[in-house]
């Protein structure tokens, strides 16, 4: 039977991804939990500092309906897409 994984074993696979990383090709597949993804504001009595500031902001109607469609297409709320769509944009266009 294998012994449980202790930090000196953790430490020694960090240490091996961070010199030799697994390739595009190595890799099989990756399983993925959405219900571990952080989406959404946090629920209430979340606690103090967690929950993110709102900003108000106007879209036309036809860019509204586009954010609704694509969100009901993801699953996911309008907010959830426009929080998407400037982070892409500011990945996209750092301030230099």
């Amino acid at each position: 039977m294998a012994h449980p994984l202790r930090d000196e074993d953790y430490a020694a696979m960090a240490e091996d991804y961070a010199t030799a990383p697994p390739t595009a090709d190595e890799v099989r597949a990756v399983e993925l939990n959405p219900a571990a993804l952080a989406m959404g504001r946090p629920p209430a009595g979340a606690g103090k500092g967690r929950n993110t500031p709102a900003m108000s902001i106007r879209f036309p109607d036809t860019m509204r309906a586009d954010i609704h469609r694509r969100a009901q297409a993801d699953d996911v709320p309008d907010a959830e897409i426009i929080r998407r769509a400037v982070n892409e944009y500011l990945h996209r266009h750092p301030v230099t």
